[in-house]
């Protein structure tokens, strides 16, 4: 009989976990449905105000829109082709990888454009000839 009330009460007490467990996974799902909500709205605030304006790069003040960035971006990754006569290596990855070089010149005010024509400072001029 004794094993018996024990047994009730292990089960009792196994209930009132799983409902305090299906409260807390309840309160988590809409602490992060709240949070995801709040992301895409800023994600979608952010990607409305680039699209077709220029995006700006806040470090030094350039701006580039995302048509001459694009731009620069093929013409670093023709130019890294280039360097090794246009064999082995894979496109995409140059591509990446002049992604990343031509997004860090725009950080560090190397770059500077305009939407309609790219113009170069003379220090990236000098930078994109060594690429």
């Amino acid at each position: 009989m004794a094993e018996k009330l024990t047994m009730k009460a292990l089960s009792e007490e196994l209930e009132t976990l799983r409902k305090r467990l299906r409260k807390m996974e309840t309160e988590f799902e809409r602490k992060l449905e709240s949070t995801l909500e709040k992301v895409t709205d800023r994600l979608k605030a952010r990607t409305e105000a680039v699209q077709g304006r220029p995006l700006h790069v806040q470090r030094h003040g350039a701006a580039v829109d995302t048509g001459a960035r694009r731009r620069l971006i093929a013409e670093t990754a023709y130019l890294r082709a280039e360097r090794r006569g246009f064999s082995g290596g894979n496109p995409d990855d140059d591509w990446l990888e002049a992604e990343r070089e031509v997004d860090q010149l725009l950080l560090e005010g190397w770059v500077k454009t305009t939407a309609d024509e790219p113009a170069r400072s003379k220090g990236a001029a000098q930078e994109t000839s060594r690429l």
